[in-house]
């Protein structure tokens, strides 16, 4: 279960999701999920800049809390998360989530 701490961003990113789901087809990106929560809202902080969408991992991939980045541009975000050693997997939806790469 996820510390109270993290409830303020829990809260924003199930709301976001919502706003992605009546704009946006969810399931043609790149799910890149991480190792916690901390790590995950860390590579939010990072890719700011990028064109990024920021959700609660999908059950489908994580059954705990977690924070998933949605992307179309898979390597350039794999590349600036490498830099900052941060350890992630890629996941995409394919009649379901189907990890592509990467084990943490």
């Amino acid at each position: 279960m996820a510390k109270l701490k993290y409830l303020p961003a829990g809260i924003r990113l199930h709301l976001k999701e919502i706003i992605y789901k009546l704009t946006d087809n969810l399931n043609s990106y790149y799910y890149f999920h991480f190792k916690d929560i901390p790590t995950g809202l860390k590579a939010e902080k990072i890719l700011k800049t990028e064109k990024i969408k920021s959700i609660p991992v999908p059950n489908e991939i994580f059954k705990e809390c977690g924070v998933a980045i949605l992307t179309h541009e898979k390597d350039k975000i794999k590349e600036i998360l490498n830099k900052e050693n941060i350890e992630f997997e890629i996941w995409i939806y394919e009649n379901g989530f189907k990890k592509i790469e990467r084990n943490i």
